[in-house]
């Protein structure tokens, strides 16, 4: 290759990196003591509820421009909390989850739209739960964002979302207790996030 492909190459090579540092210094984080991911799901003729209590990940989004964004979340199954433990136990074993074969529940975006009122979008992209990866459409409310009230240098925006999954579509039971009227294979999944990043430009 010549001096100059070379030199080219590198120029771009500088170029990617510098705009993928850009990106990344621009995206929202989650602020774990303001971020909630709870669900539901029907146990005989009352529903039970929990909450997974880590959550990683993610996002780039600017409401003028949505389709520029991204949505990247990752959250740790053994943060798995329904107040009870022989319960929890349960559900982390080999029958549901199965936690220790299969850390990890991912949703990543390749898209956001805008949807059908202002302030509402859809982060299409595909949520993966014990190896078993599905398209999801995962709609949020967008409430915008206002500066850190105890640090100048950040500022903070407000999501939430509501949705409903297969739980036997992922492989989390096989059916048994359904088929005997015990727990619902519908899970309710609400997230209540804010998140947070450096200001623009800030020093």
């Amino acid at each position: 290759m010549s001096k100059k492909r070379l030199a080219l190459a590198a120029a771009w090579i500088l170029l990617t990196f510098q705009g993928m540092a850009a990106a990344g210094n621009h995206a929202w984080t989650f602020d774990p003591p303001h971020t909630t991911v709870a669900f539901t799901i029907q146990h005989i003729l009352a529903k039970v509820a929990g909450t997974f209590d880590e959550v990683n990940g993610s996002v780039m989004f600017d409401p003028s421009q949505p389709e520029k964004g991204f949505v990247e979340v990752t959250i740790p199954v053994k943060s798995l909390n329904t107040r009870v433990e022989k319960r929890d136990a349960h559900l982390l074993s080999e029958e549901f989850f199965d936690a220790e074969k299969y850390p990890v529940l991912t949703f990543v975006s390749r898209e956001i739209l805008r949807g059908d009122t202002p302030g509402r979008f859809i982060a299409r992209g595909t949520l993966t739960i014990k190896n078993v990866s599905r398209p999801l459409d995962l709609p949020f409310t967008f409430f915008g964002t206002r500066s850190h009230p105890f640090d100048a240098t950040k500022e903070i925006a407000g999501f939430e979302a509501h949705l409903m999954i297969d739980r036997l579509a992922f492989g989390v039971g096989n059916g048994e207790f359904f088929r005997k009227g015990l727990i619902g294979k519908d899970v309710d999944i609400a997230v209540y996030v804010e998140m947070i990043r450096e200001k623009t430009g800030a020093p």
